[in-house]
């Protein structure tokens, strides 16, 4: 293939001059810059064509001066060749858009109330049912214990720590995706978790930015993400509510237990107050019709009695000796029903999209 170079010459030998004369006759000495060399002013222009004799130059005079030839559609073929190579080009792939999981909060009125065993529980269920409904790609549920002190939620499924939330700890103030990866620990459900340390660390610990950098990371890798909070209010709960698509109440009838429940919604909804609340009543099987004491209550609390779980006292303690979550060990019991229950309620987050910045639409 040869290529024949084309260019438009502008100095006086090019225009037929003769050597040392210029227009009026005079013959000065040619400065270097007025030797007869082309102008590369002028783009160079290749053309491709079958083998042929090599013109290596062609000068001409204003008299005769060729027209460079249209190259239109030569450039317009050479970009439409090199468009899937430029950025932005509607030829690349789409660009990949992470999932964005549902985070739901579990709160306790007090101590003993069954928060840990419910989050762990509901945990489970729900990533047994995305299975069961995705197949077996599906499901993608992550248990966090932020409970960093006296946590146990890890000996309720017989998972040992790995010091996994000690390294979240002493990362970089915002551990990334593969640091919150590698602290998890999975159990034989599919479920992903994020225990307690073995050792107990102070709140002070981890703070606001920390914890919302781990929180993302586990929202954009699972579809849900269930955090079992600790009893203390401190500073970095701020993000987790920010991020919360739901807060799950446990508490049981007791007058003081109502009053602290809501004391801690109050203030937890008092800078979301858009944060859709659910009341889980723990200890008792729910009534066919409410009584005055259950409307009580409501009032106090301000929102309504969403789920009840019956009190199965001896069944829980056996499933907890076995490190087995209760809706494996007797699936079959109101309990577990009253799980599976909720479990499916909170998958219509997924099915609806649900997101935090709707939730005027509760």
């Amino acid at each position: 293939m040869n290529v024949t170079y084309v260019f438009r010459a502008t100095n006086r030998l090019a225009r037929g001059l003769p050597d040392g004369q210029t227009q009026n006759g005079a013959s000065p000495n040619l400065p270097m810059d007025d030797i007869a060399t082309p102008d590369f002013s002028v783009a160079p222009i290749a053309q491709f064509s079958a083998p042929a004799p090599a013109v290596p130059l062609v000068l001409t005079s204003p008299a005769n001066e060729v027209p460079p030839p249209d190259l239109s559609d030569a450039r317009a073929s050479e970009k439409k060749l090199m468009s899937p190579l430029i950025a932005g080009s509607t030829g690349l792939p789409a660009k990949y858009v992470p999932t964005e999981g549902r985070v739901i909060l579990v709160a306790k009125a007090r101590g003993g109330i069954g928060a840990t065993t419910l989050a762990v529980n509901l945990a489970v269920e729900m990533q047994m049912q995305a299975v069961k409904r995705q197949g077996a790609i599906g499901g993608r549920v992550a248990l966090v214990d932020l409970d960093v002190q006296l946590g146990n939620a890890g000996s309720f499924l017989d998972l040992a720590d790995r010091g996994g939330m000690l390294a979240l700890a002493n990362l970089d103030p915002e551990p990334d995706a593969q640091a919150v990866r590698h602290a998890m620990v999975r159990h034989p459900s599919g479920l992903s978790v994020l225990v307690a340390p073995t050792t107990a660390i102070p709140f002070q610990a981890f703070d606001a930015t920390r914890i919302a950098a781990m929180v993302d990371a586990l929202a954009t890798e699972n579809d849900f993400v269930i955090i079992d909070l600790p009893p203390a209010l401190i500073d970095w709960l701020e993000p987790l509510l920010a991020r919360a698509e739901r807060l799950l109440m446990i508490t049981d009838l007791a007058v003081p237990s109502v009053i602290r429940a809501r004391r801690i919604i109050t203030l937890m909804t008092e800078d979301h107050p858009k944060l859709p609340v659910e009341i889980v009543v723990s200890h008792e099987k729910k009534p066919f019709r409410l009584g005055t004491p259950h409307r009580d209550a409501e009032a106090a609390l301000g929102y309504p009695l969403r789920h009840w779980l019956p009190h199965e006292a001896k069944l829980a303690r056996q499933a907890l000796d076995r490190g087995e979550p209760l809706v494996h060990l007797a699936p079959r019991c109101s309990w577990s029903k009253a799980v599976k229950g909720m479990a499916a309620d909170l998958q219509v987050l997924t099915r609806t999209g649900t997101k935090a910045k709707d939730r005027g639409n509760h």
